[in-house]
């Protein structure tokens, strides 16, 4: 049963900041920034001040911390199984849905293999930050 007191409202607010900081290690140079602008055919110069994207972002880190908070409850399961179930949204849901947009817009699988798996990375540690507090 759903009762928004008994949510952990620190623990959505530290995994809302974690998936912000997963995204953007993702996208750094680190890992898959430069091939993400080859991919997206953007160059550097082009994208301009991220505040609004970043401030965009974060609300809907909030979002999703929220929403897999309030699904973690209702399930009420073991540690196991809510990974378990993390990984099926990520990519049964989540993932699947954006790769049918990729292929109708023809967008390359390399691009679509980048947001899939920041997908699952993010998620994944959004269940262990909440399953674990």
């Amino acid at each position: 049963m759903l009762s928004f007191g008994e949510l952990n409202f620190l623990a959505i607010l530290l995994a809302a900041i974690a998936k912000f900081m997963v995204g953007g290690l993702w996208f750094s140079p680190i890992l898959f920034g430069k091939a993400w602008l080859i991919e997206t055919g953007l160059k550097e110069e082009e994208l301009g001040s991220p505040k609004q994207a970043m401030s965009i972002g974060f609300g809907l880190c909030l979002l999703v911390a929220f929403s897999l908070a309030v699904l973690f409850q209702i399930m009420a399961l073991d540690m196991r199984t809510t990974i378990a179930v993390t990984v099926i949204m990520a990519l049964g849901v989540t993932c699947a849905q954006m790769g049918l947009s990729y292929a109708f817009e023809g967008r390359t699988l390399k691009l679509f293999l980048i947001y899939a798996t920041q997908c699952v990375a993010e998620f994944v540690t959004m269940a262990l930050i909440l399953t674990l507090m």
